[in-house]
């Protein structure tokens, strides 16, 4: 049993040292490269400068990304859309977010909302579907920033996604999205 508690910590432990926990709103590229030695250009879009660097969350292979405005730290996300539509990968974005809403209760505390949609998959070939919220959950005020995980089906006009989402903002941010 002392095993499976020292193992859980440790495994909790590197989830949490592998994700964006350390970056802060308001860093430079400088503070987040010592941070992320891995970290790599992205690009620039509407003059913010792009940092992103490869993660795996609870399964699902994608990467956080840093806007950085005027050298500064305003934005960062994690974002992975699956266009393979099937209930497999439905469900493992389910249990990425649901996982994600744990760790970051623990973390920071309850969330001021949770929004929880349909978490029951939806053929949309066989059940036709605009797509839906699945769930989502929101902190306010977390070491100055917004928090968000969220977890979409996103449809239309043929076209499907699943979508499974992360985001901090600085805490001034008058959006979530």
């Amino acid at each position: 049993m002392k095993y499976i508690v020292i193992y859980s910590a440790l495994l909790l432990y590197s989830i949490v040292a592998n994700s964006q926990e350390k970056a802060l709103m308001g860093s430079s590229p400088k503070e987040i490269l010592a941070l992320y030695p891995e970290i790599r250009f992205s690009g620039i879009i509407d003059s913010a400068l792009i940092l992103e660097r490869p993660d795996t969350l609870y399964g699902i292979d994608g990467a956080w990304g840093y806007s950085f405005t005027d050298g500064k730290l305003e934005w960062i996300f994690f974002s992975k859309y699956i266009d393979e539509i099937n209930k497999e990968n439905f469900d493992k974005c389910l249990f990425a977010a649901n996982e994600l809403i744990k760790e970051y209760t623990k973390l920071y505390g309850k969330p001021d909302s949770v929004l929880k949609g349909n978490s029951k998959f939806r053929d949309p070939y066989k059940d036709h579907h605009w797509g839906y919220d699945v769930i989502e959950a929101r902190w306010s005020n977390y070491k100055g920033m917004k928090a968000k995980v969220e977890f979409t089906f996103m449809g239309g006009k043929g076209e499907y996604s699943l979508l499974l989402k992360v985001n901090y903002f600085k805490k001034d941010y008058p959006y979530y999205d």
